[in-house]
């Protein structure tokens, strides 16, 4: 079954229970379809058609909800911009999808006006508070108010895109894994597999935006008719709140977020017992924060380890944790065994299989892999193997009980508090001063994000440009979740390699020497 004919018989099935709700509104699965129906009529009607791009900017409110299931719906691909990106980089990516059409809010459109009306081929722009903002833009409501209501029963195919997955390459250019709605099935089902059996009594809290890694839950919740809590916004006393006012039983994190609730001045008195699952990816986490969460929310969590690319790999189950707390702690090092989809080998750089406790390349197989990078053949198959695996540029082994240990990259990711962020993007936003010279940018630990940016920078002889000066560039630049957290001014030239290369473990053990022998221990890319 592919992902439209799950979301239309679960839009049927379930009309008279709530779908998705927030502190002042609640839609049923009935009025979710009436407004979906209605999204894809519009696009349909002003020329959208079936594979076309379709992106999103705005945070988790409910009408996510209804435009993922109508974007599904008709069989358009859905292209999700990150609330926290900068406009630049907004704009980069809806050029390299080709986007024809947008939907985003007012306040963000007040921000990136320029940069969004900048981008060729987006002929369609939908803005949510248009009208009470006073732009004079379509406005999301009166669009949906003016469309044809009911099922066109567009024709959608196995084939057709789902959504493309941004990140930025190791040039700092925006790259996207493929997922059709086949693929995504088949993750719906791997993550069904390892979950909870998830049914109509569940309540899941949306903390993280359900437009990214949360995503991977999603039509698990709309097909077993399952009800979602929105939270705009991230806010450790609002999710502790949240859980026990309205009896959620799931939810998705990253381990910062998960730290922020172990924080919270709101646990120690509330009574979370309606947990069932909280599921924690996509950063590193420390042992000591795995403890303490098990400690504090009991049996209820599951690490889950995989990329955008294949997913999900493997998964760290609550009987697991509990291990790790009776004394086990190396368990909590791992990020679990394969989920019941996924093959897992390492690879040594000749590509021959490793021995277990042989440190190698991970390599994944899932039937809900990417069917490529968007627009590149050439990085797709030096991406995916022959036989189907795809390469992880994740370094690990997997011991002889098949645990997977992810202890280091071959390239030079930084993932902090979820976000994957590419050193050459950086670069290139700090090298655009003209007093810079050249930069480096490194991965360095951080006991909340699991890992920050940090950089050295060459500035000319007798610059004035200081070190705040250059952060605040990066601010505005590349975004405040990807600026560096600390900055050093240098005016030597950088080291570099035979051939040309500056080597950037060498100048992360030369700047930050505690790093040098440390166990980039990773849960989830």
């Amino acid at each position: 079954m592919i992902i439209a004919d799950l979301v239309r018989r679960a839009l049927r099935t379930h009309a008279a229970r709530r779908a998705v709700f927030d502190e002042s509104r609640v839609l049923t699965y009935a009025e979710v379809a009436d407004r979906a129906h209605r999204l894809v009529n519009a696009l349909d009607d002003r020329g959208i058609r079936r594979g076309d791009r379709v992106a999103t900017l705005a945070p988790n409110d409910v009408t996510t909800l209804e435009m993922m299931l109508g974007l599904a719906l008709g069989g358009f691909a859905r292209t999700a911009l990150h609330a926290m990106g900068s406009g630049d980089a907004h704009r980069q990516v809806l050029q390299a999808a080709g986007a024809r059409a947008l939907v985003t809010t007012a306040d963000f459109y007040a921000r990136f006006r320029d940069e969004l009306r900048a981008v060729e081929g987006l002929e369609l722009l939908v803005v949510i508070g248009a009208e009470a903002a006073g732009l004079d833009v379509l406005d999301y409501e009166r669009m949906l108010d003016s469309s044809e209501p009911g099922d066109r029963g567009l024709p959608v195919s196995g084939d057709d895109i789902l959504h493309l997955a941004y990140s930025s390459g190791t040039s700092g250019l925006p790259r996207a894994s493929v997922h059709t709605q086949s693929s995504w099935s088949a993750v719906t089902s791997d993550t069904a597999s390892f979950l909870p059996r998830v049914t109509e009594a569940d309540v899941y809290l949306a903390a993280a935006p359900l437009t990214h890694a949360a995503s991977t839950v999603l039509y698990v919740l709309v097909a077993r008719g399952a009800s979602i809590r929105i939270l705009d916004h991230f806010d450790a006393d609002r999710v502790v709140e949240a859980i026990e006012r309205d009896s959620c039983t799931l939810t998705f994190v990253v381990p910062t977020m998960l730290q922020s609730i172990l924080a919270s001045a709101a646990l120690p008195a509330a009574d979370l017992s309606s947990l069932r699952a909280v599921v924690y990816a996509s950063a590193p986490i420390s042992v000591t924060t795995a403890l303490a969460a098990q400690r504090a929310l009991g049996d209820v969590l599951f690490q889950s380890y995989g990329q955008s690319e294949c997913l999900p790999a493997t998964t760290l189950t609550p009987e697991d944790h509990a291990r790790g707390a009776a004394g086990d702690e190396r368990i909590l090092r791992s990020a679990g065994r394969p989920c019941l989809g996924a093959d897992v080998k390492i690879v040594d750089d000749q590509g021959r299989e490793a021995a277990s406790g042989e440190v190698g390349e991970i390599l994944v197989r899932t039937a809900g892999r990417m069917r490529g990078i968007f627009g590149d053949a050439e990085a797709t198959a030096a991406r995916i193997t022959e036989d189907g695996f795809v390469r992880t540029g994740d370094i690990g082994h997997l011991d002889e009980d098949g645990l997977l240990f992810v202890v280091d990259r071959k390239d030079d990711m930084i993932i902090s508090g979820g976000f994957n962020i590419w050193p050459a993007e950086i670069e290139d936003a700090l090298s655009r001063h003209p007093d810079v010279v050249e930069a480096a940018v490194v991965g360095v630990s951080h006991p909340r994000w699991g890992e920050t940016p940090h950089a050295v920078v060459v500035v000319r002889h007798g610059a004035a440009v200081s070190a705040a000066d250059l952060v605040e560039l990066c601010r505005a630049e590349v975004g405040s979740m990807k600026k560096p957290t600390e900055l050093v001014l240098r005016t030597e030239p950088l080291p570099r390699t035979p051939l040309g290369k500056v080597p950037r473990r060498l100048i992360r053990d030369q700047y930050w020497p505690a790093e040098a022998h440390r166990d980039r221990q990773i849960s989830g890319a």
